[in-house]
């Protein structure tokens, strides 16, 4: 018997999780870099003015946590097998 996870991943939460990643990951290329990634996908300055160190080690911070979270997401939900416990 195949029984899922009590925690389904829909479409919509897979496509939150998107953008959170890219959203952050662009904020890591800004910190790193000063390079806005969705400006240079979609139009507009690519190159911000510049940020303090303390707002540039955020943005890199916020950058390694989404890089994070795409490794760590459930992005489709796991079979459980009968007699399995689950944590």
């Amino acid at each position: 018997m195949d029984a899922r996870t009590p925690r389904e991943v829909s479409t919509f939460n897979k496509l939150l999780a998107l953008l959170v990643i890219v959203g952050a990951i662009t904020w890591g290329l800004i910190g790193l870099f000063e390079w806005n990634l969705v400006a240079a996908l979609f139009g507009g300055e690519v190159r911000p003015e510049g940020a303090s160190s303390l707002s540039q080690l955020v943005y890199i911070l916020v950058g390694l946590a989404g890089v994070a979270f795409a490794f760590t997401f459930p992005w489709r939900s796991r079979p459980v097998n009968r007699g399995e416990v689950h944590s």
